[in-house]
This record gives C-alpha cells, structure tokens and sequence, in this order.
C-alpha cells in the first residue's frame, strides 16, 4: 500500500484541527472475529505508513466491528530513552476528548434540576463578555463567541517553554477576556478552551466538589474506565507513553510527557487507554449516562461553517463527522482520536505518541483505517 502523501497527511489535518474495555485487554477474538488477514495487512501497512510519513515513534489503534471482525495493534515505542515498546493498555493524555466528559457532567446536572441549558453564564460566574447574553448550550457547542485563552500568543509561548507552568482558572479568563470575542452569542462556531474552563469552574460551584472527583464519580466509577481520570499532577500512574513534539531546529524529538493537568483542565487534561476510551465513546453515542431528553440534546447538532462537504457538525462536547460520533485529541505530542459509528454499533480509537505542533497524526490514521473498512465514509478527505 502506498505511503500517505504530506499533502494528504495536511488536508486531514487542517481539518480536524479547525473543527476538530474492560478491566483487562481485550483479546483479538473477543466479542468479534478477526478481519480477513488480507484486511490486516492493509491495516498494518497504513499504520507503518501513517508511522514512516510523520517519524512516530509509536502507536496503539484498536477496530471493533460486529459481526466483521475486531484489530488491535500496538507499534513502536512508548519510550525513546529506554526503548521501551508501546502496549496496548499504554495510558495516553486525551486533549479534546476531555470536553464529552466534561459536558456530560453538566448535562448529568441538568437532569438533576442543578442548572439549565438556556441559563446564562452571568447567572454562575459575574464579568464574562456578554455573559447575559451566552447560555450554558452555547458553552458547550462552541458558540459562545469567547476568545480561546489557548490562542493567546503569551499563553502558547509560555505553555510551549514550561509545560509544568502554574496558572489559576481566573487568570486563563483574564487572559481570554483581554481579547474582543469572535462574534456575538449564537452568531458563529468558534471552538474555545474558555468555555470549557467556564464549564469546569460551573461543576465545582453546583456540586461543591473538583471537576476531577465529579468525573470519576460519576463516569469513570460507573463505567468502570479503570485507566481514565483528570490527573492533579504532572505524573501518570501505571503504564503510560512517553509523548514527544520534533523540534526542527535543533532536530531532535522533546520529550513533553510532564504537563501540569490543570492548565489543559476540563477541556483537555484527561488520561486514558485504547479500551477505556472503546467504553467511553459508544456510551456517549448511545447516551448510557444521560436521561433520553438530554442524550437528545448532546446530540442536537451545530452546523459548522465550511464542513458542510465533509458533513461535520458538533453537539454539545462532541463531533459527528460524517456519521461518525466522538472527537480528537492533541496536547503536545500526545495525538488520540475515538469515535463511534451507530449504525455498525463500531468503534474506533487510535492514538500517536508524536507531533509537528499543528498536526493530527492520530486522526489522519483514524481517517485512513475507516476508508479501509467503512467504505463510502469520508470521500471528501
């Protein structure tokens, strides 16, 4: 199979950028049959493919596809130093996936009567720009309008030097409400870490606890994603990838594993596993956490401007992409995509212990292994 080209690898990643199980490891028979093994080898020369195109040092990726078969390989290495090989179970930080944990949460609290979803951030949290006028939906699928602290060329400098940098909650506001917003509320789609370190900051007020405790108690414990959490510390537990960002200058490979949790926070500092994140992203395609009124309501799609030809939309914390219902991560050198496709009841989770800084690796694999598999999916990229 051919190599994908750097133009290809550029067009999956421009636009994933801009938009976007169990207590043990599955076996390869289990639950499924294996894939044809004229499908595996295509499976695993992509992998290589996908590994040579962007110099990966290693990757996990797993398929689950009743009734057609399951896939699950673990390439490479989790730690250039030592030269430890990847595992499957190897935890890796989540980035953006974060976020359908997070709107989860709220959405839970919705159904307790906590909150509303037409309630005004004004009402929880005084001195946001326009806050009369952002309501906790528009939070939540991105149309708030507010300025990403993320995109503040300060932060990116800062964040880049010190991954392990302290900054309060408050002060990622302050540094978001220095700029004007993209647009008046409802008005535009404008994906934005502020809002979600809005949501974050909301949780801890209505339940009195951490946005860490609520997510493990209410999702994690319940699920029993046994290798899932939003860390305190720098430090992963268990068998984790290293993550790494290639520096082009001094032509070498960074080593950006240590990050404090707390800056990336409710949008983007959670840890998980391949089979973890298997569990997680079909039960939120499924709502099994949520009452029927508020699954409905996650998945009341947003139109993003110029996806319409690749048919990508966004709900409340999540992405469906071409019938495709989950999200991608990226947070230095960590890249994970995972995402589920209802009408095949099928998972996919892939995940790339390397980046250039603006790429996608992860989600570019995820990409190519579903044009193998689901054809007519994503002819557009």
């Amino acid at each position: 199979m051919k190599k994908l080209s750097l133009h290809n690898k550029r067009i999956v990643a421009a636009v994933l950028v801009f938009h976007l199980l169990a207590l043990v490891p599955l076996c390869s028979s289990c639950g499924t049959r294996e894939f044809d093994k004229d499908v595996v080898k295509e499976l695993d020369e992509t992998v290589d493919a996908v590994m040579t195109a962007s110099e990966i040092p290693g990757v996990v990726a797993g398929v689950w596809i009743p009734d057609e078969g399951n896939w699950q390989t673990a390439r490479g290495e989790a730690d250039i130093k030592t030269g430890r090989r990847i595992e499957l179970e190897d935890k890796f930080r989540i980035g953006s996936i974060t976020k359908s944990f997070t709107a989860t949460v709220i959405l839970q609290l919705v159904d307790e009567d906590k909150i509303g979803l037409g309630d005004t951030v004004e009402k929880y949290i005084e001195g946001v720009p326009n806050g009369s006028g952002i309501s906790i939906r528009q939070l939540l699928n991105m149309t708030s309008g507010l300025f990403n602290f993320a995109e503040d060329e300060g932060f990116l400098k800062s964040f880049s030097e010190d991954p392990l940098m302290e900054i309060t909650q408050e002060e990622k506001l302050d540094m978001a409400f220095r700029h004007e917003p993209y647009f008046p509320p409802g008005e535009g789609f404008h994906n934005s870490e502020t809002n979600y370190v809005l949501l974050g900051m909301i949780i801890e007020k209505l339940t009195g606890g951490s946005v860490e405790s609520e997510i493990d108690k209410r999702i994690a414990g319940p699920l029993k994603l046994d290798s899932t959490s939003l860390p305190t510390t720098p430090d992963m537990a268990g068998a984790y990838s290293h993550s790494y960002v290639y520096n082009k200058e001094a032509g070498e490979m960074v080593d950006y594993t240590r990050i404090n949790p707390s800056v990336p926070w409710a949008g983007g500092g959670m840890v998980s596993n391949m089979f973890d994140l298997r569990k997680w992203v079909k039960s939120v395609a499924t709502g099994e956490l949520l009452s029927d009124a508020m699954h409905k309501e996650q998945l009341n799609w947003t139109d993003i401007p110029g996806g319409e030809e690749k048919n990508l939309k966004y709900g409340l914390g999540v992405y469906c992409v071409d019938g495709f219902i989950g999200d991608s991560g990226a947070l230095f050198g960590y890249n994970s995509a995972a995402y589920y496709l209802p009408e095949e009841d099928a998972a996919f989770v892939t995940f790339t212990n390397e980046t250039y800084l603006n790429s996608q690796e992860a989600a570019l694999l995820f990409i190519a292994i579903v044009k193998i598999l689901v054809p007519g999916k994503f002819e557009n990229l």
